[in-house]
Formats: structure tokens, C-alpha cells, sequence
């Protein structure tokens, strides 16, 4: 097998490993990955439209809208208007605040096992090399690379 579809095949295999794991965290709450990214992103943005998560993401505005009804009906966010009538700005609600709090407390610890075994020089050149992947990734996407 090719050193390509090695590291491929890892990182895909990695990939559902841990957010296999984020969901068993999140079940007792009613949430899952999916669901815990919009929340991630509205709190790390203090509040934003569906199609800034849609972006930021990068998921059609149809998932976003689902997750969003999902997270309503949880009583976890509120919308707020804004100067552009036709877009509502989503905030979490006090539940909501207190629901992120708790995951968040949670995922910490999970992350913390997780990278007990590397040492600090070996978790920033992890994290280095994985935003160096998503940079070229959407470098790719965007056709700003050949």
C-alpha cells in the first residue's frame, strides 16, 4: 500500500475514532458532533447567521438550517434580528450557555487524554501540521493552488 493511502486511510480512520468518542460524550445532553459544532461556532463568534456557520464549517446551508431547528427545538439558542432584515442572528440562550459550560468542561478533559501521550514539542508539530493540511486543503478548494 502507498505511503499516501496509508496516511490517508489514518487520517480518515482517526477522524471517525474521534468524533465517534465526541458523540458518546455528548449523548447524555441530546447532542452530537454535528450539533455541537454549530453551538461551537456561534459561541467562538459571539453570535452569527446561519450561513457564517454554513461557511465556516464548510456544510450546505440546508444541514445548518436542520441543526439549527434541532437546537430550537433544545431551547439552546435564540435568534436576535439584525440591520439586514431578511438574516436572523443566532446567540446561545442562557440554556445554551450553561449546555456549551458543561460540554466544554467535558471535551477538555477528553482532549487532554487524548494527547497525554505526546509531549509539547510533539503536540505543537501535530497542530502545526494539521492547519498546514487545512490551509492546502482550502487552498485546493478554492483553485488558489494549481
Amino acid at each position: 500500500m502507498s505511503p499516501q493511502l496509508k496516511f490517508r486511510a489514518s487520517l480518515l480512520r482517526c477522524a471517525r475514532l474521534l468524533s465517534d468518542e465526541i458523540n458518546t460524550i455528548l449523548l447524555p445532553h441530546h447532542l452530537n458532533y454535528s450539533l455541537w459544532q454549530v453551538l461551537y461556532v456561534i459561541q467562538l463568534k459571539q453570535g452569527c447567521t446561519s450561513i457564517d456557520i454554513a461557511e465556516y464549517l464548510n456544510v450546505s446551508k440546508p444541514s445548518i438550517a436542520k441543526r439549527i431547528h434541532a437546537l430550537m427545538q433544545l431551547e439552546v439558542l435564540e435568534q436576535v434580528d439584525t440591520e439586514d432584515k431578511r438574516q436572523k442572528k443566532l446567540i446561545l440562550s442562557q440554556k445554551g450557555i450553561q449546555l456549551f459550560q458543561i460540554c466544554s468542561e467535558k471535551m477538555d478533559v477528553f482532549e487532554q487524554q487524548l494527547l497525554f501521550p505526546l509531549d509539547q514539542d510533539m503536540q505543537k508539530i501535530t497542530l502545526t501540521t494539521l492547519h498546514t493540511l487545512m490551509d492546502h486543503l482550502q487552498d485546493l478548494k478554492s483553485g488558489t493552488q494549481p
